[in-house]
């Protein structure tokens, strides 16, 4: 059986020795010095990693939020849609980049471990462009006129969007809106997480309704549930795989046009040992043909994109 290399130290001397015989050329080779025995206590704590990985994938892992009073969070998001549609032969195409500062300011965290955090939105860049208008752009961090669009967005910057009390795995306790225009909810803020130890290869479901409209005028309910799966753990990160499934048949392409934002799939990586998101990335790709006529056709695009800048503590 092979050992690790790390475990013996690199010999100093190498003896050779030549001999040459009248008759052919023969080499004779001496003998290495001896390998070094393997270092004691850097053997006893690869054998204690080896044990504690091993018991970890025998007993699952424990994925909670854990977060301590006075700690704030800041997290950066980039979100990427482009929305082309078609009808009645006409094209349009909706381009949007927005990137924003996200901060958690956590405010309280009771006996329980439920953790009631302040959530606000620093500062943002944002640009659109839709086919024959002209492009609008806003940076929160330069001087000059806000666009018309943006001046719900920019007056609130800053300012607590939602306070919310969240258990350990993700569970909302309690939920209270200061500006319930601009908050994006609790789905872009944390996942739910098993609230127990689970293996690798673990799926959990939260399930949602929609109420959507149809073209006559009556309102229909469409079932959805996102799965979380356990992909991997390294390095004490867990890889979250997240994919969303319509569990109500769509046969009509009009009801389907209304929930395509909701249709994401993508990963997150969730720091075990911290106990926090540190990067989360959700894709939608969907096209839905007839929505508005029978030629008509839809296809969007997006990326959203969020990782940790940097933690500090406030008084």
């Amino acid at each position: 059986m092979m050992r690790r290399q790390i475990l013996f130290r690199v010999p100093t001397l190498l003896v050779v020795f030549c001999v040459a015989s009248l008759a052919g050329r023969s080499v004779v080779l001496g003998q290495a010095d001896a390998p070094a025995p393997p270092d004691k206590e850097q053997a006893g704590i690869e054998s204690q990693i080896r044990a504690a990985t091993t018991r970890a994938s025998e007993q699952g892992y424990l994925l909670a939020y854990r977060f301590e009073k006075g700690q704030s969070l800041r997290m950066k998001v980039i979100q990427l849609v482009s929305m082309e549609t078609r009808i009645d032969g006409v094209d349009q195409n909706v381009q949007s980049r927005s990137v924003s500062t996200r901060q958690w300011d956590v405010t309280a965290v009771d006996r329980d471990g439920n953790i009631t955090f302040v959530h606000s939105v620093r500062n943002v860049s944002m640009w659109q462009k839709v086919t024959g208008q002209d492009e609008i752009r806003y940076d929160s961090t330069k001087k000059g006129e806000v666009p018309e669009v943006y001046r719900a967005i920019a007056e609130k910057l800053g300012k607590p969007l939602s306070t919310i009390t969240m258990a350990a795995n993700g569970r909302v306790v309690r939920r209270e809106n200061q500006t319930p225009q601009f908050d994006a909810g609790i789905d872009s803020l944390v996942i739910p997480l098993p609230g127990k130890a689970v293996k690798v290869g673990y799926c959990w479901y939260t399930p949602e309704k929609l109420r959507i409209r149809t073209k006559t005028g009556l309102y229909r309910t469409v079932q959805l549930r996102r799965q979380y799966k356990l992909e991997k753990v390294e390095a004490g990160v867990a890889t979250i795989s997240v994919t969303t499934q319509v569990l109500t048949p769509l046969d009509d392409p009009q009801v389907k046009s209304q929930i395509v934002q909701r249709l994401q799939d993508g990963t997150i990586r969730f720091d075990i040992d911290r106990g926090r998101i540190v990067s989360r990335q959700m894709n939608l790709d969907q096209r839905v043909i007839g929505f508005n006529g029978p030629t008509s056709l839809m296809h969007y695009l997006a990326r959203t994109r969020e990782e940790v800048l940097e933690e500090t503590t406030f008084q």
